[in-house]
């Protein structure tokens, strides 16, 4: 095997593995926009983020961006939803986590086929390997891209409809007597569970318990970038810090589904080559991911949940909510 360099798990701007996700366009601010009703502000925020879904879907798009961004909507909805929590019934909460979770499952296969090549692009960037075997497996990959874009087009038109159905429920979501106890609680519950999903992390290599906790991160750092504003001294921080986790663990997502799909495909000397590659990378990449979080997950969750001032009066605006509008949402890809 040549000899390989392991590459840096930050990926560098302007790289290749980066250009889809820096494509956002306009996107909506992800935080409470006034200081009044929580209920009323989460509705206000989930129906932006699927009016701007289905803005990128809008005429059955499935270009990369389309489908990574209406894809990201989607897990800010589902957050959103998992902060309201307490006042939706049950029933109502789980019907609508399925259409978002079945909608983002439909596009899927779509966004994982141009990952696969972005991820392919990005490793013979930054790994010392030959790259004149690869060629061919990297053109077809990209064959499996664009026939999926052709092929799973079909599949929008229920992505859409899912979406302006709950979209279309908003106004009928039983918030109004959400209060100030109710997020702490949900934040708090959702920082616990990403620290017990790491802790279990520590003692088994299975890629889907990472791949647990690595979406409890994202969880957290949607509900983190919602209540940013009444974070008094450590919000930034905050954001910055699980934002980072979440771009670690989803590198390592991306070479792990590679690696899978590699190893579905066609026997090669260049495909066993790149398997190994990953199969070096991988470790190191939960490492660094794993270390990050430890030191992010070092509080308990009580004492984590303190400095949340989710009182009337207490949110600041101003310059901090600049910095998470334009640059936190830039943070992690996936």
């Amino acid at each position: 095997m040549a000899k390989q360099t392991i590459p840096s798990a930050s990926s560098p701007k302007g790289s290749k593995r980066g250009k889809v996700s820096r494509v956002y366009g306009t996107k909506p601010r992800l935080h409470f926009l006034k200081d009044k009703s929580f209920g009323k502000e989460l509705r206000k925020l989930a129906s932006l983020q699927l009016e701007a879904a289905l803005h990128e879907l809008k005429g059955n798009n499935v270009s990369p961006d389309a489908v990574h961004n209406a894809r990201t909507y989607i897990k800010k909805v589902r957050s959103i939803l998992q902060l309201a929590a307490p006042s939706l019934p049950r029933a109502l909460r789980e019907e609508l986590l399925h259409q978002l979770g079945e909608a983002a499952a439909r596009m899927a296969p779509l966004r994982d086929a141009e990952v696969h090549v972005q991820t392919l692009d990005h490793l013979l960037e930054k790994v010392g390997i030959p790259t004149e075997p690869l060629i061919a497996i990297r053109s077809g990959l990209a064959d499996v891209a664009k026939q999926r874009r052709t092929n799973d087009a079909r599949r929008i038109p229920k992505v859409i409809a899912s979406l302006r159905s709950v979209r279309d429920s908003i106004p009928e979501w039983p918030l109004d007597d959400l209060g100030a106890k109710d997020l702490h609680r949900r934040i708090r519950r959702t920082y616990r569970r990403g620290r017990t999903a790491l802790d279990l992390c520590s003692t088994t290599d299975d890629p889907e318990e990472f791949h647990l906790w690595r979406k409890l991160v994202k969880q957290l750092w949607y509900q983190l970038r919602i209540t940013a504003p009444y974070w008094p001294r450590k919000g930034e921080q905050l954001i910055t810090a699980s934002g980072r986790i979440g771009h670690l663990a989803g590198i390592e997502r991306d070479y792990t589904l590679l690696a899978a799909t590699l190893a579905k495909g066609p026997k090669s000397k260049a495909s066993k080559l790149l398997q190994e590659t990953i199969s070096h990378l991988l470790p190191r990449l939960r490492q660094q991911a794993m270390k990050a979080g430890e030191r992010f997950y070092a509080e308990k969750p009580k004492s984590f949940i303190r400095d949340l001032g989710l009182r009337r009066g207490s949110c600041k605006t101003g310059r901090f909510r600049a910095s998470v509008t334009n640059g936190a949402s830039r943070t992690s890809r996936r």
